[in-house]
C-alpha cells in the first residue's frame, strides 16, 4: 500500500473543517504581493547512509516577478543501509519532479500561492550490503594484473620482432 501526503508553506490563516480539509484564508487578489522564491539547503527523508543522494539539496527557485505555486511530487524509497561492522540503518532515499504555475495565468484557474512537497511513500523497499573486499581478492587482482601485462609485453615483443625483419631466415649457430 502507497502512503501519501503534503506539506507546504503558503499564505493565510490556515484552519481545519470539520471534514479534515485545510483550507488557508488569504486574499486571492493580492497574489501579486506573495513571492514564493525559496532555496532548500537540505531535504531527506531519514537519516544519512554513504553514497545517499538527495537531489533538492542546495536548490533555488527564484521568481523575479510575480507569484504562483511550485510543487515537488516526490517519490519517497524506504531504503536499509546493512554496514560491514554488522550496523544497521534505516533511511529512505528519493526523486523529485517538480512544476510551477503562475499565479497570473488566466487559463491556468486560480492557484493558491506557495510551495507544496507532495509525497508518496513506495510499498518496495531498497536494501544496500556493504561488503569489504578480501586480501584474498587482492592477490588475485594483483596477479591478473601482472598477468596481463606480462602478457602485452610478450605480444608487443613478438611483433616489434616480427616487423623488424629478424624473423625473416637468419638463423644461428
Amino acid at each position: 500500500n502507497k502512503v501519501a501526503g503534503n506539506f507546504h508553506l503558503a499564505p493565510g490563516k490556515a484552519f481545519q473543517t470539520p471534514q479534515g480539509q485545510l483550507i488557508h484564508e488569504f486574499k486571492p487578489f493580492d497574489t501579486h504581493f506573495y513571492n514564493v522564491s525559496h532555496v532548500i539547503h537540505h531535504l531527506s527523508f531519514g537519516v544519512h547512509y554513504p553514497g545517499q543522494i538527495n537531489p533538492l539539496d542546495d536548490s533555488q527557485s527564484i521568481l523575479s516577478t510575480g507569484s504562483g505555486v511550485f510543487q515537488y511530487f516526490i517519490k519517497v524509497v524506504p531504503t536499509t543501509y546493512h554496514f560491514s561492522s554488522g550496523r544497521t540503518v534505516d533511511s529512505c532515499q528519493y526523486s523529485v519532479t517538480d512544476q510551477f504555475k503562475s499565479a497570473h495565468d488566466p487559463s491556468k484557474g486560480f492557484v493558491l500561492p506557495g510551495v507544496f512537497f507532495i509525497y508518496d511513500i513506495s510499498p518496495i523497499m531498497v536494501k544496500f550490503t556493504e561488503k569489504q573486499k578480501s586480501f584474498t581478492y587482492f592477490l588475485t587482482s594483483l596477479c591478473a594484473i601482472v598477468g596481463g601485462v606480462f602478457t602485452v609485453a610478450g605480444i608487443v615483443d613478438s611483433a616489434i620482432y616480427q616487423l623488424s625483419g629478424s624473423g625473416s631466415g637468419a638463423q644461428l649457430g
